[in-house]
């Protein structure tokens, strides 16, 4: 059986009850922490040139970043190269934006952009050296080139997204 503490004759949950019938008493849900995954500090919310992100507190120690969705920090979707399979980052050239390769210039790959994720084609192979073709575009519209550009400057025209292929010769 419960005994009544001497000094405190009321129960433990009666300040708690007092507390919420004041009249300006604010009670708020309790404040979500994210942890960084590198390195276990907090994860800060932060507003930049692209709009609020997730950065770690341990800048400059610990680069890691992520995306915020609905207040949440989600980590950023990463596509990968077609040829050498190292992160592709999305560049844009005056009203053009496409995604290439983050080995530059070590490794030339290019693809273009749909509605900011890289263009998913199915993969017609070169008959020049055996690797595949992407669409590409240039001044004077899209054509088919080899992703071992410029090892390889095997291209083909463009009909409505789909290489027009040559006969062999």
């Amino acid at each position: 059986m419960k005994q009544k503490d001497e000094h405190n004759p009321l129960p433990s949950r009666y300040w708690e009850q007092e507390f919420i019938a004041q009249d300006d008493a604010h009670l708020v849900a309790p404040k979500v922490r994210y942890r960084c995954p590198k390195c276990e500090s907090l994860l800060l919310q932060k507003e930049g040139k692209n709009g609020v992100f997730w950065g770690c507190e341990s800048y400059p120690n610990c680069d890691y970043t992520a995306s915020d969705e609905q207040g949440k920090p989600v980590r950023a979707k990463r596509y990968l190269c077609p040829a050498c399979q190292s992160p592709l980052r999305r560049k844009s050239f005056q009203d053009n934006a496409f995604w290439g390769c983050s080995r530059y210039p070590e490794c030339k790959v290019t693809v273009e952009d749909d509605n900011g994720v890289p263009t998913t084609t199915k993969k017609y192979p070169c008959r020049e050296c055996g690797h595949y073709l992407v669409r590409k575009k240039s001044k004077n519209g899209y054509f088919w080139g080899c992703i071992e550009y410029p090892k390889c400057n095997h291209t083909l025209n463009d009909d409505k997204g789909l290489p027009v292929l040559r006969r062999k010769r």
